[in-house]
């Protein structure tokens, strides 16, 4: 009796052929964006690892598979955003020719959140420089690492959980761009109106801008003394907006959760996003990296950002609709 063979898998395609089969404005796209960035900053600031590192990540998601592909279209605002706040350190010099802002943040703070305490009215950053404590470090100092990825999971997990949901993947890409969108309005008002931090007025004051300090991790640095892990002096280590507090884009990274994901319908995301949110907002004024000013700036450029996305969310939809209402010419 005469058995047949079931054909052999065909092979799997290599690096090489996995290349060639990708769309050349995925190719060409990925390949000239990601070697103009490593190529500007390796000719003005050098190179790190973990730029070459994200870009081959990149450059796998768009060559790999046509799934592959649309994640990498997806999560191609977040990547944007990387590069150009690292982009932001070219620039940052210019601060030195402009006003920096010191005193009048904090007395706006002093004026309309200040606290009376022993006959002396403090900003709330005032206050909890006076009183803190471990277990309060420990949870703030944490959600201020969380803040982003927060929203690079949430992204991520729309992209991936519900791929064949088209509704959801164009929800995704709306809070992609908006996303993007808002960090570059903050990165440019760091320019129009830059600010000093709260813990900048501590160590000096409230005079004339010291165009040499350095950026701080400020009460964050009593989190890594807690765990050993020196996280805030490393990130704070590279940051580049010393004078960047107004706004606070801390707070907008889980305000866009919170308002992204009140569309997918689901109340305990809706609970916990927002509970972040607030985690956040406080971290931000306890851990002396933001006024109360800063923080609800932050919360405008969010809504107004989020508002203006959605007004031309629906401009299609609501053109399209009187066409669909008309009758039928007839015969």
């Amino acid at each position: 009796m005469e058995t047949t063979s079931s054909p052999a898998p065909a092979p799997r395609p290599g690096l090489a052929g996995r290349i060639a089969a990708t769309p050349r404005s995925y190719l060409y796209g990925s390949l000239a964006g990601m070697g103009a960035y490593l190529l500007v900053m390796g000719l003005t600031l050098g190179n790190r690892p973990e730029q070459f590192l994200l870009c081959a990540l990149m450059f796998l998601l768009a060559v790999w598979s046509a799934g592959t592909r649309r994640f990498f279209a997806g999560m191609l605002p977040f990547l944007l955003f990387g590069i150009i706040y690292d982009l932001t350190h070219l620039t940052e010099p210019l601060v030195r020719y402009l006003h920096v802002h010191v005193a009048e943040p904090y007395h706006f703070d002093k004026l309309f959140f200040g606290v009376p305490v022993d006959g002396v009215r403090l900003t709330p950053n005032e206050l909890f420089a006076r009183f803190h404590w471990p277990a309060v470090d420990l949870v703030t100092g944490s959600a201020y690492i969380l803040y982003l990825y927060w929203s690079l999971g949430f992204a991520a997990w729309l992209l991936l959980a519900k791929r064949k949901d088209d509704r959801i993947q164009r929800l995704a890409r709306r809070f992609g761009w908006t996303f993007l969108a808002v960090n570059v309005a903050g990165f440019a008002t760091y320019y129009i109106y830059p600010s000093a931090p709260p813990w900048y007025v501590t160590q000096y004051g409230l005079g004339p801008a010291n165009m040499a300090a350095q950026a701080s991790a400020a009460a964050a640095a009593r989190w890594d003394a807690m765990t050993g892990l020196h996280y805030f002096a490393a990130f704070y280590g590279r940051s580049a907006d010393v004078f960047g507090a107004i706004p606070s884009l801390h707070v907008s990274y889980p305000l866009f959760v919170f308002l992204y994901g009140r569309q997918l319908g689901k109340r305990w995301l809706d609970v916990v996003s927002f509970g972040f949110f607030l985690l956040v907002c406080f971290s931000a004024v306890y851990l002396q990296h933001h006024y109360m000013l800063d923080v609800l700036l932050g919360v405008t450029y969010t809504l107004v950002g989020v508002g203006i996305e959605r007004a031309l969310a629906r401009q299609p939809a609501a053109a399209a609709a009187p066409a669909a209402m008309e009758p039928a010419d007839a015969e």
